[in-house]
C-alpha cells in the first residue's frame, strides 16, 4: 500500500484528509512544519494543501512561500510517486460571471496591480509548476470554498457569519445577491482522495458546481438562531461564475451537496434562488 503523504496537515482541509484517510486504514505521513524528513523518506502520494487563506492580503511574502517557493522544492528534492497541488476556484474571479460555468481549460485573466489578485498569481504560478515541472508527476485540484470543517475561527464567510449570528447581529458588507460556489469538506475530502490515488492528469474543479447566494446562508442562518441581519449600503455585488464540475463526476463519479443543505439539512430552497447546476 502506497503512502499518502499530506503536507499542510494542520488546516482545514489537511486535517480532514488525514483523518479520513486513516480511518480507511491508509499509510498516512502527515509532517508538522519544518519537518526535514520530508527531503528524506519517501512521500509515495502527496497531497499539498500548504496555503495561506483569508489573510493572504496582509501575509504576501509568506503567500508567495507557501504556494510556490515550498512546491518548487519538494519537485526537485522530494522523492514522490504523484501529487495533487490544492489550487482554488477563486482564479476565476475576473471571469464573467454570467451563466457560463467555468472550466478548467479557460484562459484565465490577473491583473498584478490588485493586491487581491497577489492570490490568484501565486495559486497560478504553483499550478503551473505542477504541469510543466513535476514531470508528469502531478494534477491540480481547483478548490472551491469549503464548509462544513473545524474553522469555527477562521475569518472565512461563513465561520464569520455564524460568529456574528451567536452575537444576535449579522452585518453584511457586501449585497445580498452576491454568489458563489461551496462545497462541504466531506465532499471534497472524497474528491481529493481520489486524485491522489488515480493516474490524473491536468487540472480538476473540485466544486459543488451550484453558486449559493448569500441570501440562502443568511435565511438559514436566521431561522436557526433568530439573529438580526443589516448589509452595509451601496454594499458590492459580488458574483462568481458557476463552476464546472464536469470531470469530477465522469471520471470519480462525484454528486456533491448543495452546500446550504449540507449545513442546516432542514433548508430548502426557493425556486426563484435555485442555481443551474454545471
Amino acid at each position: 500500500m502506497s503512502r499518502i503523504t499530506i503536507l499542510g496537515a494542520s488546516g482545514t482541509v489537511g486535517r480532514a484528509l488525514a483523518a479520513h484517510l486513516r480511518a480507511a486504514g491508509e499509510d498516512v505521513f502527515a509532517p508538522q512544519r519544518g519537518d526535514d524528513a520530508i527531503w528524506r523518506e519517501d512521500l509515495g502520494r502527496v497531497i499539498y494543501c500548504i496555503g495561506v487563506t483569508a489573510d493572504f492580503r496582509t501575509r504576501p511574502l509568506e503567500t508567495i512561500e507557501a504556494h510556490v517557493t515550498v512546491l518548487r522544492r519538494v519537485l526537485a528534492e522530494a522523492r514522490f510517486e504523484r501529487l495533487v497541488y490544492l489550487s482554488s476556484t477563486r482564479v476565476y474571479g475576473a471571469a464573467d460571471a454570467a451563466d457560463t460555468p467555468a472550466r478548467e481549460d479557460h484562459a484565465l485573466m490577473v491583473d498584478p496591480h490588485s493586491g487581491s489578485d497577489l492570490y490568484n498569481l501565486s495559486k497560478l504560478m504553483g499550478e503551473s509548476l505542477c504541469l510543466h515541472g513535476s514531470r508528469g508527476r502531478a494534477c491540480v485540484a481547483r478548490l472551491s470554498n469549503v464548509v462544513g470543517g473545524a474553522d469555527e475561527d477562521s475569518e472565512n464567510f461563513l465561520p464569520s457569519l455564524m460568529r456574528d449570528a451567536k452575537s444576535g447581529q449579522i452585518h453584511l458588507r457586501s449585497a445580498l445577491e452576491s454568489a458563489k460556489d461551496y462545497i462541504h469538506i466531506d465532499d471534497a475530502v472524497s474528491v481529493l482522495t481520489a486524485l491522489a490515488k488515480g493516474p490524473t492528469r491536468g487540472i480538476y474543479n473540485v466544486a459543488s458546481g451550484m453558486r449559493t447566494a448569500h441570501s440562502e446562508w443568511i435565511e438559514a442562518i436566521t431561522a436557526a438562531t433568530g439573529a438580526r441581519v443589516s448589509v452595509e449600503p451601496n454594499a458590492p455585488l459580488i458574483l462568481f461564475p458557476p463552476i464546472d464540475i464536469t470531470r469530477i463526476r465522469t471520471e470519480f463519479g462525484a454528486a456533491p451537496r448543495g452546500a446550504v443543505e449540507s449545513i442546516f439539512p432542514d433548508f430548502r430552497r426557493a425556486p426563484s434562488r435555485t442555481q443551474k447546476s454545471a
